[in-house]
C-alpha cells in the first residue's frame, strides 16, 4: 500500500526523443542525411558532393543541435527546411559541399540571433522562401531515411527514391528503464506523452522497447496537424497545444510534471501554465551538447533539472530533488 497519499504530482507527461528513447543516431542523423541528400540529389543538385554518398560530410550532430536551439524547430521537417534555406543562401566560390562547409558557420549564426524562438517564419523573413526548397520533397527524403526501404514501402505504399537501405529508426535505444515507469505506476501516477513524432513512429518504437503499455495517453504530431488545419495556425512546440491536450486526456485539473530535452519543451511547459497546473523538468543529457542545451533551457526557467531518470519517482512524490 502506498504510504504517500498525496504526491506532489499526479501525472507525468514525457517527450519521447532523447527523453524516453535515444534518437541521436536516428532522428538527428536523419536530419543530417536529409539535408545532404537534398543538396546533392541527382535531380536539381544545389551542390556537388565531395564523396560518393557513404557518409555525411556537411552537418555535424552539433550543427543540428545548435540550429534546434534557435527554437521553433522541434519538428524535424521544419528543422531541415530551415537549415536548407540557411545553407542555400551562403555565398560560396564553388558549388561543392566542401566549400559550403567552409562558409556555413552555424554556431556563429545561432549566437547572432537574439529573438527566440526563431521558427521557420524567422528564417524566411531573413532569407526568403526559395522556390527550390520544397517541404514535400524534404518530407519524402526524411521518411525514407528514417524508416528505411521496407517500412517506407509498407507505410507509404511507394518505392523509395533516395534511400534504399535499412532505416535509422533501427538505431534507437531506450533511455528510461521499465522499472522506473513501473514504480511510478505503482504510486498511482498517470503517464502521458506529447511528442513531435507521428503516431506510427511513436507506437512502433515504444512497442519495440516494451514501453507502450505504461502510458495512459499519447498526443502526436498527427493530432497537432489536424488541429492546425482547423485553427489555421502553427501549434507545434514551443506552442503548448500538445501538452494541454495530453493533460486534458489525463484529467486537466491534476498536477502535472513535464519532462523534455530542448528549450522548446521548456517554453511549451511555461506557456501551458496559464491553462493547467504544470511544472517542467529539464533533461538535456542525451542531446549532442548537453551543456549548451541546458544554458538555453535555463532561459525558460525550468522548475527542475533531472540529472538521472531514477530520480523521477522521488521528484514526483516530494516535489523536489
Amino acid at each position: 500500500m502506498n504510504k504517500f497519499k498525496q504526491p506532489a504530482f499526479e501525472a507525468v507527461i514525457f517527450d519521447i526523443d532523447n527523453v524516453l528513447i535515444d534518437t541521436r543516431r536516428s532522428y538527428l542523423d536523419a536530419i543530417r542525411w536529409t539535408v545532404e541528400i537534398y543538396l546533392t540529389a541527382d535531380t536539381v543538385p544545389f551542390f556537388v558532393p565531395s564523396f560518393k554518398r557513404k557518409q555525411i560530410s556537411l552537418l555535424s550532430a552539433y550543427d543540428v543541435n545548435d540550429f534546434k536551439l534557435l527554437g521553433g524547430f522541434n519538428d524535424d521537417w521544419d528543422c531541415c527546411y530551415g537549415l536548407l534555406i540557411y545553407l542555400t543562401t551562403r555565398p560560396v566560390k564553388q558549388r561543392t559541399i566542401r566549400h559550403l562547409k567552409q562558409v556555413m558557420k552555424i554556431r556563429k549564426f545561432v549566437q547572432s540571433i537574439k529573438k527566440r524562438p526563431l521558427r521557420v517564419s524567422g528564417i524566411t523573413d531573413m532569407f526568403g522562401r526559395p522556390r527550390a526548397i520544397r517541404i514535400e520533397k524534404i518530407a519524402r527524403i526524411f521518411q525514407e531515411v528514417y524508416l528505411g526501404k521496407d517500412l517506407f514501402k509498407t507505410i507509404e505504399r511507394k518505392q523509395p527514391m533516395y534511400w534504399k537501405k535499412r532505416g535509422l529508426i533501427h538505431r534507437e535505444k531506450p533511455i528510461v528503464r521499465k522499472s522506473t515507469l513501473e514504480k511510478l505506476r505503482r504510486l498511482g501516477i498517470l503517464l502521458g506523452i506529447a511528442t513531435g513524432r507521428t503516431r506510427f513512429e511513436a507506437i512502433y518504437s515504444l512497442k519495440r522497447f516494451g514501453l507502450l503499455e505504461y502510458f495512459n495517453t499519447l498526443v502526436t504530431i498527427d493530432e497537432v496537424r489536424r488541429a492546425e488545419q482547423q485553427l489555421k495556425q502553427s501549434l507545434r512546440k514551443p506552442h503548448p497545444y500538445s501538452l494541454i491536450e495530453a493533460a486534458k486526456k489525463l484529467g486537466a485539473k491534476k498536477r502535472f510534471l513535464y519532462v523534455g530535452d530542448l528549450p522548446d519543451d521548456m517554453a511549451a511547459s511555461r506557456d501551458a501554465e496559464s491553462v493547467i497546473h504544470i511544472h517542467s523538468a529539464a533533461f538535456p543529457w542525451f542531446t549532442p551538447d548537453p551543456k549548451t542545451t541546458l544554458e538555453e533551457m535555463r532561459s525558460y526557467s525550468p522548475h527542475f533539472l533531472l540529472k538521472k531518470f531514477t530520480d523521477l519517482p522521488n521528484l514526483v512524490i516530494k516535489g523536489h530533488l
